[in-house]
């Protein structure tokens, strides 16, 4: 009699079976998000010790489930005390790591990546989705395994993709808050890989499955997961944070280099000392143009690293590439503290370093000017010369002190035309163009192309004023515009290229005489107008653009009393259709 026999009813016949799903081959990502525990029955191997305790909680090590190269690490959490709280996922919660004998740690913190999961959909087709996968020690969901769960002791289990390389290896827990302070554990590392090339393959070389017999579709849903106490991986926005913070950090360790700060890291006094007190050489050469720590920080207008720099017996006068000197970028900058400094350690204020400016010389332009005035060798700007500055100072003022809004502007002053002329110059009846607001413009401002076929149209008061054309975009500033309205009289376009560069167009009597990019700093052979509309000037009191607008008016000719509705993009317009010959 068989072992079963009395226990049965005589054998039935063979059931009618369809195959649910079979198992194939192993996937080259098996075992590398989760154990492999379809094809391999693991070595249990007891490691029974406390490995964090509180005052209401204890974290046990209870074991190790070891597969081929991979490990399941088994905790128990007990407690005596269950809380109520309302928010049970806190970074305070269960923290798990191993430490590995190269260094290396993998914790239950270490987050996620994206995953490619392929799966067949009803039809048959095979495709592929992404989704989040945790990495490092991955928590493993029991399933509704009640057995495994009670009110007072919660069992965790996180998987390890690859076995801790040969060496000492250490369990760490934490649990702020469950009062359980950072504890280490050894971890036997030879016990671990001698248990794992025991595991047992249960279908070693196993056949792929037929097709045909495959379903369609097969999925399992078991509603659970890993315990909730377990402390969840940053965000991406706070892993973000975490390494400005570092970088933060690490930026103020002395060091003996220059290397790795940014532009405006030069004005910053304390990462300059920083660098210093870490012995790095004050007269090195680290600009691009073979600038020194000290052209940088007076560039920046930083007082205070000037200073540093200048108390750790940094030269002070080396030239860079452009022949140019610390004060020449203190004056540029128009910075009181760092001209001051620089002066009072001997600087050269009036050697001529582009053309016929000094430091000196371009100091007297400013509101800084008494501070070298009365220096020996100081030199007197000619009397033409001062007025120009003056000119040009009330153009740009004529701007106002708001701040203006130009990135993507056209626009052309023209000298001494009336909005109707201007208007039938281009082509269109004064009377079909009324003013109006730009939400009230006869086309889209929302429509880039419908936009480029019309300019606004204003007037400017002055002695003498004009007019002035604008558009967010180029047309203002392009030829075919300027030479279509300059009969006996002058023109000049300006396009501010959000792309990069600021570009201006002179016309005259019908034609264009010029073209150039405007409001960089000017080299020696540059137009005096360069100089006087402070071009060079790194610092100001006046919007950004006001001097390149001011510009652009004397060019043409014009002395505006009152600029800001000109340039206000929102201030009413009287909106001219572009004829044909002058569309783009």
């Amino acid at each position: 009699m068989g072992f079963f026999d009395d226990l049965v009813l005589p054998e039935e016949p063979a059931a009618e079976r369809t195959a649910l799903v079979q198992l194939g081959p192993p996937r080259e990502d098996d075992g590398q998000y989760a154990p492999p525990v379809d094809r391999f029955a693991p070595v249990l191997l007891s490691q029974l010790v406390v490995a964090g305790a509180g005052p209401d909680t204890r974290v046990l090590l209870t074991g190790w489930s070891l597969w081929p190269r991979a490990a399941t690490l088994h905790l128990s959490v007990f407690r005596k005390t269950r809380w109520q709280s309302a928010d049970s996922r806190r970074q305070s919660g269960l923290r798990v790591g191993l430490l590995f004998s190269d260094g290396r740690r993998v914790t239950s913190l270490d987050g996620t990546v994206t995953r490619g999961v392929r799966f067949t959909t009803s039809s048959g087709q095979v495709t592929e989705a992404a989704t989040q996968q945790a990495i490092g020690l991955i928590p493993l969901d029991p399933g509704l395994h009640q057995s495994r769960r009670s009110l007072f002791k919660t069992d965790v289990d996180l998987y390890l993709a690859e076995l801790p390389p040969p060496g000492e290896a250490e369990l760490v827990v934490e649990w702020p808050d469950e009062g359980i302070s950072e504890t280490h554990t050894p971890i036997d590392v030879a016990a671990l890989h001698a248990a794992s090339a025991r595991a047992l393959e249960v279908w070693p070389g196993i056949e792929p499955p037929d097709p045909s017999e495959q379903p369609s579709s097969f999925a399992r849903m078991e509603v659970s997961g890993p315990p909730g106490f377990l402390a969840p991986p940053l965000s991406r926005r706070q892993r973000e944070e975490l390494r400005r913070q570092e970088e933060e950090r690490l930026r103020y360790v002395p060091r003996a280099d220059w290397q790795h700060l940014g532009y405006r890291d030069w004005g910053d006094a304390a990462l300059i000392r920083a660098r210093l007190d870490g012995g790095a050489q004050p007269d090195a050469r680290v600009g691009w143009h073979g600038t020194t720590p000290l052209h940088l920080a007076a560039e920046q207008g930083a007082t205070e690293a000037v200073v540093m720099l200048l108390s750790h017996n940094a030269e002070t006068d080396p030239r860079d590439d452009d022949e140019h000197t610390p004060l020449w970028y203190a004056a540029c900058s128009a910075d009181e503290g760092s001209v001051r400094a620089l002066i009072d350690a001997g600087a050269d204020v009036w050697t001529p370093q582009t053309g016929p400016w000094s430091p000196g010389r371009l100091l007297l332009t400013t509101s800084l000017a008494p501070l070298v005035a009365g220096l020996p060798e100081a030199v007197v700007l000619p009397t033409e010369e001062a007025a120009s500055f003056r000119a040009a100072d009330a153009l740009i003022a004529a701007f106002g002190e708001r701040e203006l809004w130009t990135d993507g502007l056209g626009i052309a002053f023209v000298r001494e035309l009336s909005e109707d002329e201007l208007i039938r110059r281009l082509g269109a009846d004064p009377a079909q163009c009324p003013k109006a607001d730009p939400e009230h413009a006869p086309f889209d401002p929302a429509d880039y192309d419908e936009s480029l076929r019309y300019v606004g149209v204003t007037s400017v008061p002055g002695d003498p004023g004009g007019c002035v054309i604008t558009q967010d975009g180029y047309m203002p500033s392009d030829g075919a515009v300027l030479r279509a309205i300059t009969a006996d009289t002058t023109a000049y376009g300006i396009y501010f290229n959000p792309k990069g560069g600021t570009f201006g167009t002179l016309a005259r009597d019908g034609e264009v005489v010029e073209s150039e990019e405007i409001g960089l700093p000017p080299d020696e052979p540059e137009p005096s107008a360069h100089w006087r509309f402070r071009f060079w000037q790194r610092k100001h009191t006046f919007p950004y653009g006001a001097d390149t607008l001011a510009y652009a008016c004397a060019a043409a000719g014009l002395r505006i009393s009152d600029g800001r509705e000109a340039a206000d993009r929102g201030a009413p317009r009287r909106w001219v259709a572009l004829p044909a010959q002058l569309q783009r």
